[in-house]
């Protein structure tokens, strides 16, 4: 489903709130992940806490967020995927691949620097969007393919705040995820 295009104003703190609030989050918000849990399951992955607190927050948020794009038939200029992505046109051997390597030596990788367990959460970004993985404390490393430097953040606001903090933008347009609309 396309939900219209709405204007957004102030800071760039006050519009990732309303970016976030119009794509289904809201204070509170804890809904049935048990999709969520399945795929992870399948995968070998027992959710960690800190996992299953974001994902009652953010699962089945609108994936997919046109910004400074305008025509809805293009590629959205923003993502926001979390797995399993559940979205029309990414194919499941594809997702299987990313959580596969999410999973694996980039894991490994992403716990080095973190010095505490991680689990993968998806792709979050602008354009190029970040691998992203939650911490056992609820923090978020994400990964760029453009660059080497893994980065921290406190929170899904924050991150959002840095994928966005060079974009010119003062509306949205937003597409829900498909497989979800009316279930959470």
């Amino acid at each position: 489903m396309i939900k219209e295009r709405i204007s957004l104003n102030g800071d760039l703190s006050s519009k990732v709130e309303k970016l976030l609030e119009y794509a289904g989050w809201y204070e509170g918000r804890k809904v049935d992940i048990s999709i969520a849990q399945q795929y992870y399951s399948e995968h070998g992955v027992i959710m960690m806490k800190s996992t299953e607190r974001f994902y009652q927050k953010y699962f089945g948020l609108c994936c997919e967020w046109y910004l400074a794009q305008t025509k809805l038939k293009w590629a959205a200029d923003f993502q926001f995927a979390l797995f399993p992505y559940l979205i029309n046109g990414i194919k499941d051997h594809l997702e299987d691949a990313y959580f596969r390597d999410m999973s694996g030596c980039e894991l490994s990788e992403i716990e080095q620097f973190a010095n505490e367990a991680c689990q993968p959460i998806g792709h979050i970004g602008y354009y190029y969007p970040a691998e992203v993985w939650i911490s056992q404390h609820g923090k978020l490393y994400a990964k760029y393919e453009y660059q080497d430097e893994i980065e921290c953040f406190s929170d899904i606001h924050a991150l959002i705040e840095r994928e966005l903090r060079q974009c010119k933008f003062d509306s949205v347009a937003m597409k829900t995820v498909k497989a979800l609309d009316g279930k959470l």
